[in-house]
Parts: structure tokens; C-alpha cells; sequence
């Protein structure tokens, strides 16, 4: 916020001076709520923890018996 916008609320009478920072405060309270919350740091990826979870068969490539008859 800029000075001279503080000078400005500064020289409003008091009680519009308590309007304006009430609104200021539900506008606030409402960005709150909408904010994404902050992910927690603390797991950290780990790369190749799968390694060898998993297998390809020597034959991965070779044509499949069911799809014979498609393949000719």
C-alpha cells in the first residue's frame, strides 16, 4: 500500500476508519481460506526405488498367438 494511501485513511472520521479496516479484515480472512496450502517438504522423490520391482519377458516383441489370424 502506498503512503499516501495510508494518509488517506488516516484522515477518515473514525467510524468510517473502522468500516474500511473491517472490510480490509474479511477481505483478508476470505484469501486466507482460498489459499492452497503449503506441501510439506519433507518427502523427498526418490528416484529408481522401483528398480527391479518390475520385469519385461525376452519375447515382449514377438507377435501374440491370439492376434495371428489379424497379423497375416
Amino acid at each position: 500500500m502506498a503512503k499516501d494511501q495510508y494518509i488517506q485513511l488516516e484522515s477518515l472520521p473514525e467510524e468510517v476508519r473502522g468500516k474500511v479496516l473491517a472490510f480490509i479484515a474479511s477481505l483478508m480472512e476470505q484469501w486466507e481460506r482460498k489459499k492452497p496450502p503449503v506441501s510439506s517438504p519433507s518427502k523427498k522423490h526418490v528416484f529408481g526405488i522401483a528398480k527391479g520391482m518390475a520385469t519385461i519377458s525376452k519375447d515382449f516383441d514377438a507377435p501374440m498367438d491370439d492376434f495371428k489370424e489379424y497379423m497375416e
